[in-house]
């Protein structure tokens, strides 16, 4: 297929506004594209060569070298480019129109095909050593002189990752099933195959080779990591336990990673909530898992805790992140030692067991782990009384504990990949006062510090995911609750993520002083959710022309490493939030 093709129809649907209409467009384009090319056409749609688990090189290249790609194929220099892309704001329409003005927009050597540039771009992704960034520029170079100016738009789009379409994995999902299926009916089966096997190109191409039955039959593999499900929250206890149905299983709530852990035999291999392999960063936890857990196979999902070796008293996510940051890791086991609380069981000796209740996961996990103060199931109890409830959450924060999360224990309390769903609630004590929600921000801009704050950023502007959209609107903008350390850690951190200008995934009304790639994800708390006329998240959902906004947001210190920004809270969570507050208030 040529990539042509893919590139009038990505234009098509970014022209387009609605969202049923954007997944026609992309449904009739499947229906059209040879089953052979489903799966990389899927794969540049999403923006990612592979998926995170494969551990396998990313396309994604720096705005700096972007630039240098388009002033190599387009024959001028990079502050022609430059100039350009701070008129538009965008690299790839900037691509696009130094293009068209070049002599290269009609010397084409050879058509491309959707192989040719997935695969360039692979090819472009596996370079390293010494000298790789010149060839990557190269090989990139190479595709866009035979390029239209109109794909050199969307490949410039697709390796600085902003394709711009407001097109979600959803959208996708929608989209595959219509066009291999006749309606949007199949979704879900779909997407309970890539909340499974977390690749939705692997699953595109089943579906558009051997049917949506074929699809159904993607089960749990070990060694595949399955998309983690994840809790809702609210803040009082009666609430909870008629939500999860009248009774639940409440466990304390740690403040650790999560990690999902694969045993096959000796051999296993640890996933971030990111789908990221961890094993290097915590060899002991995977020692522990090969000693204690008695399956010859198994995936199961536990909380890793940083400890005081001399207390045994837990520690701070933020001790426990330095085992991420920091390579020579023998030395930070010693200094920072875990242990590991298990709190699930996904698949056992052969058979996957996420359909199973949780109590009879739970009898599982009793049967299978050897326990001891390094490994452990997670502290939990039977509740049915809110007064019991809030006197166990209480014993969870008193032993320094975040909170605690309740479980509905029903006959379909069954482990639901991928979806954050009311089986799961979360209690913490930043709930019981001010907003009933901590919520995740993408950082996506600040504002310069004067006075006491010159050299550092004055405020932060913050975003949440629209998945939607695949667009990040801005909340807030963050400026107290800083300490000296937390300002030089937030101009260390951003540095290396600053742009010329801003991203075109973030919307934004504000002007900041200097944008950030939409990468890093803290954790704020703030009074309440307003409609703002300033903030667009959530607008054009909402009754009005506002969207919301988060008054007197507080950074908590915590920075969500464990979190990609596609994981920070979305649109619709902030939306369900502010429903559940107005209600409240009413």
């Amino acid at each position: 297929m040529l990539y042509e093709k893919l590139a009038r129809a990505y234009d098509e649907i970014e022209s387009t506004s609605g969202s049923l209409d954007k997944i026609k467009i992309f449904s009739e384009f499947l229906s059209e594209a040879d089953p052979s090319v489903v799966d990389k056409i899927v794969a540049l749609t999403m923006g990612k060569l592979h998926p995170d688990w494969q551990s396998e090189p990313e396309i994604g290249i720096a705005e700096k070298m972007a630039i240098q790609v388009v002033a190599a194929a387009a024959s001028v220099s990079e502050t022609v480019v430059r100039e350009k892309l701070r008129k538009i704001g965008d690299i790839g329409s900037a691509a696009e129109e130094l293009l068209q003005d070049s002599a290269q927009a009609t010397l084409f050597a050879q058509d491309l095909t959707v192989s040719v540039v997935y695969d360039t771009l692979d090819e472009a992704a596996r370079m390293s050593g010494s000298g790789s960034n010149k060839e990557k520029i190269s090989k990139i170079v190479s595709i866009l002189t035979d390029a239209h100016p109109l794909e050199a738009r969307y490949i410039l789009r697709t390796i600085s990752g902003s394709l711009r379409l407001g097109l979600g994995d959803m959208g996708i999902i929608d989209a595959l099933s219509s066009a291999y299926t006749g309606s949007r009916d199949a979704r879900g089966d779909i997407e309970n195959a890539f909340n499974v096997c977390s690749d939705l190109s692997r699953v595109a191409c089943i579906l558009a080779s051997k049917g949506i039955d074929a699809v159904r039959k993607i089960h749990t593999e070990v060694g595949v990591p399955i998309r983690m499900m994840a809790a809702k929250k609210l803040s009082e206890p009666t609430e909870i336990l008629e939500k999860v149905g009248k009774k639940a299983l409440v466990e304390f709530k740690y403040d650790g990673e999560r990690i999902q852990a694969h045993k096959n035999g000796d051999n296993i291999i640890l996933y971030s909530r990111r789908q990221e392999i961890i094993t290097n960063q915590y060899p002991d936890v995977a020692e522990l898992i090969r000693t204690h857990v008695k399956a010859e196979t198994c995936v199961l999902e536990g909380e890793c805790v940083a400890i005081d070796s001399t207390t045994g008293k837990m520690r701070p996510f933020q001790e426990l992140m330095r085992r991420r940051r920091k390579t020579d890791i023998e030395k930070t086991q010693d200094e920072v030692p875990v242990a590991f609380f298990i709190f699930d069981l996904l698949f056992m000796n052969g058979q996957d067991v996420t359909a199973y209740p949780l109590l009879e996961r739970r009898q599982l996990m009793e049967s299978s782990v050897i326990k001891d103060d390094k490994v452990q199931l997670t502290t939990g109890e039977i509740i049915n009384d809110p007064e019991r409830l809030y006197e166990f959450f209480k014993i969870a924060l008193d032993t320094g504990h975040e909170g605690v999360i309740a479980k509905a224990v029903h006959e379909d309390s069954k482990y639901q990949a991928g979806a954050r769903s009311w089986l799961w609630i979360k209690l913490k004590a930043s709930y019981t006062e001010g907003l009933a929600d901590s919520i995740d921000l993408v950082i996506v801009g600040a504002i310069y510090g004067r006075g006491k704050r010159t050299g550092v950023y004055g405020a932060i502007l913050a975003s949440v995911y629209d998945d939607m959209t695949d667009t990040y609107p801005t909340v807030c903008k963050i400026g107290t609750g800083f300490t000296e350390e937390m300002l030089a850690e937030f101009k260390k951190r951003l540095e290396k993520h600053v742009i010329e200008t801003k991203n075109p995934k973030v919307i934004s009304d504000i002007e900041a002083d200097i944008w950030f790639e939409p990468v890093e994800v803290i954790e704020i708390l703030g009074d309440e959710i307003t409609i703002s006329p300033t903030h667009p998240a959530g607008r054009n959902r909402l009754k009005g022309d506002g969207g919301l906004a988060i008054r007197f947001p507080r950074f908590t210190g915590k920075w969500r490493d464990d979190k990609d920004p596609t994981q920070a809270t979305t649109v619709d969570d902030l939306i369900e939030a502010f429903e559940r507050q107005r209600g409240i208030n009413q």
